[in-house]
């Protein structure tokens, strides 16, 4: 009897080794370890960074400078094989020196929210023209108390259409007691749907709706349903606390209606260059998302939505900085 009882024991624990062997290199065999392309960062001036501040996740606190913001950025890019970024500044001068160090894996993108305040037109057209840059966004008109369909923005759109300049727009909120701060924020001006007009009035604009729309994220969905050239990015749902409770909800959505190959990765990593990691960490711990449509998040929609060329694509997959 006691030693059919030992027999048994060491079956379980065969069995038990076999169990947690097999789960491991499931996790393994589920993590993508190809190019990453990261839609949603954010460059800065001494002038304009936001910090010293902590990391609302983890407590820790920022770096203290634009500058060393850009150095501990960079590195983790590096780190990580993000092969390009859209990276967006108050002016195309924020993003220079990301581009001396990075050359043509930066997007030069402008940061936005309110262009009777922020923006010549004539002066935009300029840039636009002379390549300075080559996004536009974040616009985050919400944080300016109106809706992105503002006919305001009309001749922007018109510019961008016309020189084929991609266009981000803030969706979803902010962070809890923005209003305190902030009295023009109100939640629905991130709805996703204030696009709609867009999409129909400027049908040859690319445009991707930033954060999935957040607390709108069924919106986004539906959006993306009716209109097949509408992209997404998911910065900020990957690693900012009050905003992770949309991100399983929003990806298990887009895939049950087929919209999951135009969900793109970004971070928004604001003034925390550490949120990269975090955001990577995050999509890689899905377990309801196959391999295949990790690498579709990280790399492949986003390689579509910029009309990457097959050589840049050929390029990427055999980099690493």
């Amino acid at each position: 009897m006691l030693k059919n009882c030992g027999m048994i024991a060491r079956l379980s624990l065969l069995l038990l080794l076999c169990l947690v062997t097999s789960a491991g290199f499931a996790q393994t065999e589920n993590r993508y370890s190809g190019p990453i392309i990261d839609m949603h960062l954010h460059a800065y001036t001494n002038e304009d960074f936001m910090g010293p501040a902590p990391n609302p996740a983890t407590g820790k606190l920022s770096v203290k400078n634009a500058t060393e913001h850009r150095q501990h950025t960079i590195a983790i890019l590096k780190k990580h094989n993000i092969v390009m970024s859209v990276v967006d500044g108050k002016t195309p001068a924020a993003v220079d020196q990301w581009t001396q160090i990075l050359g043509d894996s930066v997007m030069t993108g402008l940061r936005i929210e309110d262009p009777k305040e922020e923006l010549d037109l004539n002066l935009f057209r300029e840039w636009v023209k002379n390549g300075d840059i080559d996004h536009f966004g974040e616009i985050g008109t919400i944080y300016a108390g109106y809706s992105p369909s503002d006919p305001i923005f009309n001749p922007y759109w018109e510019i961008c259409e016309k020189f084929d300049i991609p266009v981000s727009i803030h969706t979803g909120g902010s962070y809890p007691g923005i209003h305190t701060s902030n009295t023009a924020f109100r939640l629905r001006n991130g709805d996703p749907f204030l696009v709609e007009d867009i999409l129909v009035n400027y049908p040859k604009l690319r445009v991707y709706l930033m954060h999935s729309g957040s607390h709108f994220y069924e919106q986004t969905a539906k959006l993306m349903v009716q209109y097949p050239n509408l992209y997404t990015d998911i910065a900020i749902l990957n690693w900012y606390p009050n905003a992770a409770v949309f991100l399983s909800p929003f990806l298990i959505l887009a895939k049950k209606y087929k919209v999951l190959d135009r969900v793109m990765f970004g971070t928004d990593q604001m003034i925390w260059p550490e949120a990269i990691e975090m955001a990577i960490e995050k999509v890689q711990s899905l377990e309801f998302l196959t391999l295949k449509e990790k690498q579709a998040i990280f790399y492949e929609n986003a390689a579509r939505f910029l009309n990457l060329s097959k050589e840049r694509i050929a390029k990427h997959q055999t980099q690493k900085r």
